[in-house]
C-alpha cells in the first residue's frame, strides 16, 4: 500500500522506501506568500511587487530575479519585500497564480470572440491553443517551478491533497453553454466532466513527460479530436 505524505522540502515527486517497507510519495510543494495585505496601501504594495516580479521574468527568466534586482526595480524595501514573501520563490509562486488565473479568463473570452459561425471543433482547438500555449510559455520563464506545480496540481486534481485556491472549472461548461446545439451526448455531466479531465491532465503529462509536444503543429488537432468525441459521440442506448 502507498503511503501518501507530502514533505515539502523534497527535490522532486518521486517513490521512496519507507521503514515500514512501503513507499512516501515527496512531493515539493511551492512556496506559499507569508500573510494577505488587508489595507489598500499593502494592497498596492504586494501588486506593485508582483508587476515589477514579473516584467523581470519576462525579460530575463527565473535568473535574473532576485530580491536586491526586485528591491531596486519597485522601490520596495527588502524588508517590505520579506514581509508578505518569505523568499523569492514565494512571490514567484503568486505571480504564477495570477498567470493561471489570467489563463482560465482568456480562455472563456477567445470562446465569446469565436463568430457566429464557428463550430464547436473550433471552440475546443482554441481552448487548447490557449492552454497549450500558456503552458509553454510558462516553462520558458520558470521551468523548474512549472513542474513543482503541475505534479501538485495533479494530486489536488486526485483529491490526494486540499489545495488552498481551488481554480474550478470554468472554461469547458462555457465551451459547452456556447455549442450547446453539438453537444449530442444524453449524459452531458459525465461528458463534461471526461472532456475536463482531458483538458487538465493531458497538457500536465505533456509538460512533465513530453514538453515539446506543447509546440508540435499537430497537438492541438489530436487532443481537440478526441474531446470533440467525448462531447458530440451519441450514447449506445440512442443508437440502437
Amino acid at each position: 500500500m502507498l503511503n501518501r505524505t507530502l514533505q515539502t522540502d523534497a527535490a522532486a515527486l518521486k517513490d521512496t522506501p519507507s521503514q515500514a517497507g512501503g513507499d512516501v510519495l515527496l512531493v515539493e510543494l511551492t512556496a506559499r506568500q507569508r500573510k494577505l495585505p488587508r489595507q489598500a496601501r499593502s494592497v498596492a504594495l504586494v501588486e506593485a511587487l508582483k508587476k515589477a516580479g514579473r516584467d523581470i521574468l519576462e525579460q530575463d527568466g527565473r535568473g535574473g530575479l532576485s530580491v536586491y534586482r526586485l528591491a531596486d526595480y519597485s522601490g520596495v524595501a527588502i524588508s517590505s519585500i520579506y514581509e508578505y514573501f518569505p523568499t523569492i520563490e514565494a512571490l514567484v509562486g503568486a505571480i504564477f497564480d495570477d498567470y493561471r488565473d489570467e489563463a482560465r479568463q482568456e480562455g472563456i473570452a477567445s470562446l465569446a470572440s469565436l463568430p457566429a459561425t464557428a463550430t464547436l471543433l473550433d471552440g475546443i482547438e482554441r481552448v487548447l491553443s490557449c492552454g497549450l500555449a500558456a503552458l509553454h510559455r510558462w516553462m520558458q520563464i520558470d521551468s523548474e517551478l512549472s513542474i513543482k506545480a503541475a505534479y501538485h496540481a495533479e494530486l489536488v486534481r486526485l483529491d490526494l491533497v486540499k489545495a488552498e485556491r481551488f481554480w474550478s472549472a470554468m472554461v469547458i461548461p462555457a465551451l459547452v453553454e456556447r455549442f450547446s446545439s453539438e453537444v449530442l451526448v444524453r449524459d452531458r455531466e459525465k461528458a463534461g466532466f471526461l472532456a475536463y479531465q482531458a483538458v487538465v491532465a493531458i497538457p500536465r503529462a505533456l509538460l512533465l513527460e513530453r514538453p515539446q509536444y506543447l509546440v508540435a503543429p499537430d497537438t492541438v488537432r489530436l487532443l481537440a479530436r478526441m474531446i470533440h468525441a467525448l462531447l458530440t459521440t451519441p450514447d449506445l442506448e440512442t443508437r440502437r
